[in-house]
């Protein structure tokens, strides 16, 4: 026999513990923004989240397990990746303009929990291992697609993998030199991704 007002009941509180986990996860998100790892205290993050610090343990071991699920929330990039080859380009070096422009951009959307991953390295490895997932999906990302053109004759058959690894990397240093040890580049971004498109193609043409 249904019981539809327990049903509806347990459908509820199923919600309210969904929504305090978010609030939990978004209050610990904006303090490790301004605080860092260290000084985002689960007691500030359940303040923050309107919560007591009792239930921020029982939604999360420990605050290693927050940063981990944020971790997963911000690393589940390959739609976003794809969609930036995706589109009218005039021609293959457009393309990978718009792809080092959206994988920068996701690189720099993401820099505060990414310093606190390199901070916390040493401490927690498998940490590191989650962050390094995003670089990693967008040389397989981009080395699809250089394979795909390579199947249809539009590209000369080279690895597209170290391709790809090479053209990510570019971009993943220049990330680190001015977020990581504020190293000035002197070149903008945009000039950047531009040239690295230009040497990637001259390099796999032969030209």
């Amino acid at each position: 026999m249904d019981h539809p007002d327990i049903e509806q009941k347990l459908g509820g509180r199923g919600e309210e513990e969904q929504e305090t986990r978010e609030r939990i996860l978004s209050a610990a998100r904006q303090l490790m923004a301004q605080k860092g790892y260290k000084g985002a205290t689960t007691r500030k993050i359940s303040e923050l989240a309107g919560v007591n610090e009792v239930t921020v343990f029982r939604h999360f071991k420990n605050k290693v397990g927050i940063l981990t699920e944020l971790l997963k929330e911000i690393m589940d990039v390959r739609e976003q990746l794809e969609q930036g080859l995706q589109g009218e380009f005039s021609d293959l070096k457009q393309m990978l303009v718009s792809y080092a422009r959206t994988y920068y951009g996701l690189l720099v959307e993401r820099k505060e929990i990414f310093m606190i991953c390199m901070i916390e390295a040493d401490n927690h490895p498998e940490v590191v291992q989650m962050f390094s997932s995003l670089p990693m999906t967008a040389v397989e990302v981009l080395s699809n697609k250089l394979l795909a053109f390579q199947e249809q004759g539009h590209l000369p058959k080279v690895d597209p993998f170290t391709a790809a690894l090479m053209f990510v990397s570019t971009f993943f240093y220049a990330f680190m030199a001015k977020y990581r040890v504020n190293l000035d580049l002197e070149m903008v971004e945009e000039e950047l991704f531009e040239n690295a498109s230009e040497i990637l193609l001259q390099g796999i043409k032969g030209l």
